[in-house]
């Protein structure tokens, strides 16, 4: 039990975690500080700083308790870093927040219980596919091997070579190392704490899109939450988001199809109001280069879907200048995508022992 009350509070340490190393990129003076966009923004920015400091240690072949404590001590720094930038703006978000609280209180309450509801099913649900167990499994060999993608997670076999598939790939690392750093089960963390925050990111993001297309009409916004909940209930096929989101929520295909490419749409709206700030481009750009940890067919998801985007904002604003901008943001996903190309055709290939 007290196993479980653990997985749950590490939920909130994953949001105020991603909140804090938003803070890092979202504090200024110039603008006021959204919580919720802060928290979006430290996420991509949080498993773009963790492959950065995890294929390093996977190309010299170092264990996995290298890694985790070289991310402990970068993830500590980074929060130090985020708690200073973001002192003297938290309060007045907070209070902004709050306030926005007090007056859709109704609303508010709708929202908190139509998360709440959603996530209770999923995370009490029976969930069990093929990929969800590579997943876990992965997660589970990294930890018990004291290595990183070494040992195949189906068989336990040694690779003489990285599946440059999963090679980029390093969310179930992170997995990895923070199992190891909380002395946490890993079916417990992926089940529930990585399924929970899943689910509270997708509704996030939900919200947020809700507020740039419905304003300050938190009813509005409330119905919106339930639509989308209602339909990821209903419109379970292989084909459809919802399926990752209610039977596949620890993986990162979950968090590319509910929380990337929604986010996308989001940023997408944003420049619609305004296609010169630059913030905005940013943080697109952001997204692109987190976006391939959390799986390999962001690759090609998120390129396409920029390009879904950006060529329509285009035409409306009648300005060019944002193509450059776009295949900018493409860049990341569609190099990842050559360099797997070039390892199916045997040009590139790392290896797991010195040669």
């Amino acid at each position: 039990m007290m196993q479980v009350v653990t997985a749950l509070i590490l939920t909130l340490v994953n949001i105020i975690l991603y909140f804090l190393f938003g803070c890092v990129l979202c504090a200024s003076k110039k603008r006021e500080l959204s919580l919720t966009r802060t928290v979006f923004t430290g996420f991509f920015f949080y498993y773009l700083l963790f492959t950065l400091c995890c294929i390093p240690v996977m190309l010299r072949w170092r264990p996995l308790h290298v890694l985790a404590r070289l991310w402990a001590a970068v993830a500590l720094a980074v929060c130090i870093l985020g708690a200073v930038r973001g002192a003297r703006l938290c309060k007045p978000a907070a209070i902004r927040a709050a306030s926005f609280v007090k007056s859709h209180i109704s609303a508010f309450v709708g929202m908190v219980c139509i998360t709440a509801v959603f996530a209770s099913i999923v995370i009490i649900s029976y969930q069990f596919t093929l990929d969800a167990s590579f997943y876990v499994g992965d997660v589970t060999t990294a930890i018990r091997t004291d290595t990183i993608k070494i040992y195949d997670a189906f068989t336990g076999d040694w690779q003489d070579h990285f599946d440059m598939r999963y090679f980029f790939a390093t969310f179930p690392m992170n997995d990895a190392v923070m199992c190891s750093i909380f002395h946490i089960h890993p079916l417990l963390w992926c089940k529930m704490t990585i399924s929970l925050t899943a689910i509270l990111l997708t509704f996030m993001v939900l919200y947020m899109t809700g507020r740039q297309l419905f304003g300050a009409s938190a009813g509005k916004i409330c119905l919106f939450l339930l639509f989308a909940a209602v339909a990821d209930f209903f419109m379970i096929t292989i084909y459809t988001t919802a399926t990752f989101l209610t039977t596949r929520s620890y993986e990162g295909k979950c968090l590319l199809a509910n929380v990337v490419l929604p986010g996308i749409l989001y940023i997408y709206i944003r420049l619609l109001e305004d296609v010169k700030d630059m913030r905005t481009w940013l943080l697109l750009l952001l997204v692109a280069l987190g976006a391939p940890v959390l799986s390999s067919t962001s690759n090609m998801l998120v390129p396409a879907m920029i390009g879904v985007t950006i060529v329509p904002l285009a035409l409306i604003k009648r300005d060019i200048t944002v193509l450059p901008k776009a295949v900018m943001c493409m860049l990341p996903g569609v190099s990842l995508t050559l360099i797997y190309i070039l390892y199916v055709k045997n040009i590139v290939v790392f290896y797991t022992y010195p040669r």
